[in-house]
């Protein structure tokens, strides 16, 4: 998708229009822990970075979008970009200057920065629904393109667009209405042998709505009190989470798409396989807080 404002914005960042050098040729060469602080402490260290890495957005909606704000919130991105770094190395092929990649429910972007490091900056695209999320990233990150879609598909770009698609916290929120059509349209517009990773609930986050709800006290937060309303019969959910159906507790009145959803792996190989072959489902919280689903288009 074409973005016409992007040059005007990036001579909006003064300075930085004058950028000659993209950041994957500055920084391709760059280990994990460099590129991870270059990122978190490199722009106070180094004030010349500001022209070549996106910067942040103002805590409050840091906080509001992610639920944290600054180095902690960054390296929860770090994680997950190297996690699907892995997956779509070890499944598809190398990270490089012509790979597409599709941030979808790309927030106000602390993931899709980290892939600058791999990918040639016009290859790498976000989007979202929060008109704010959209903005705060087109106003700190003058690489990549970034748009506003609608909650339902579908989606301006042409088929077999992307080799990467990822989604991080997007499909552990959606309607089972939702998923199902957002699933369709990845397969439409991603390329063959192109990967899929998405994250989702496990049964465990069933279990915290319900101790979540026992908990509550006067100075709970509000986030805190819709999410303890979610699965208001945890035992009944989670017999469903067993059973292989798709668990959604509806807690947002104003966005009738958005909730909290717990997928199970039989859920994903009943349905994910209309579309996807899948490589793996990681239920690991080493690996990551919520659960992993890593497909492939054929």
């Amino acid at each position: 998708m074409h973005d016409p404002n992007r040059e005007g914005r990036r001579k909006a960042l003064g300075s930085r229009a004058a950028v000659p050098t993209p950041p994957h040729e500055l920084f391709g060469n760059t280990g994990d822990e460099v590129w991870l602080w270059l990122n978190i402490k490199g722009r106070e260290s180094c004030p010349w970075l500001n022209d070549y890495l996106p910067g942040l957005p103002e805590p409050a909606l840091q906080q509001r979008l992610t639920g944290n704000t600054g180095e902690a919130t960054l390296r929860v991105g770090f994680d997950f970009y190297r996690l699907c770094k892995e997956f779509f190395e070890r499944h598809a092929a190398p990270l490089s200057d012509s790979t597409r990649v599709l941030d979808f429910g790309c927030g106000w972007g602390r993931i899709i920065r980290f892939f600058l490091r791999d990918v040639e900056p016009t290859g790498l695209v976000g989007v979202d629904v929060n008109e704010k999320a959209i903005a705060a990233c087109r106003e700190t990150n003058q690489w990549c393109s970034f748009e506003q879609i609608d909650p339902f598909p579908p989606i301006g770009f042409e088929d077999a667009g992307f080799d990467l698609i990822y989604l991080y916290s997007v499909f552990s929120h959606l309607t089972e209405q939702a998923h199902l059509q957002w699933l369709a349209e990845f397969e439409r517009i991603l390329r063959g042998g192109g990967t899929l990773i998405a994250t989702t609930r496990g049964g465990d986050h069933i279990e915290l709505s319900a101790r979540v709800r026992e908990s509550l006290t006067e100075d709970s937060s509000e986030n805190e009190r819709l999410f303890s309303r979610a699965f208001p019969d945890p035992e009944a959910a989670l017999r469903e989470f067993d059973s292989g159906q798709f668990c959604f507790g509806y807690i947002w009145p104003d966005h009738p798409f958005f909730g909290e959803a717990c997928i199970p792996r039989a859920y994903v190989e009943r349905e994910w396989t209309k579309h996807f072959n899948i490589l793996d489902y990681i239920d690991d919280r080493s690996q990551c807080a919520q659960n992993v689903i890593v497909a492939q288009k054929p």
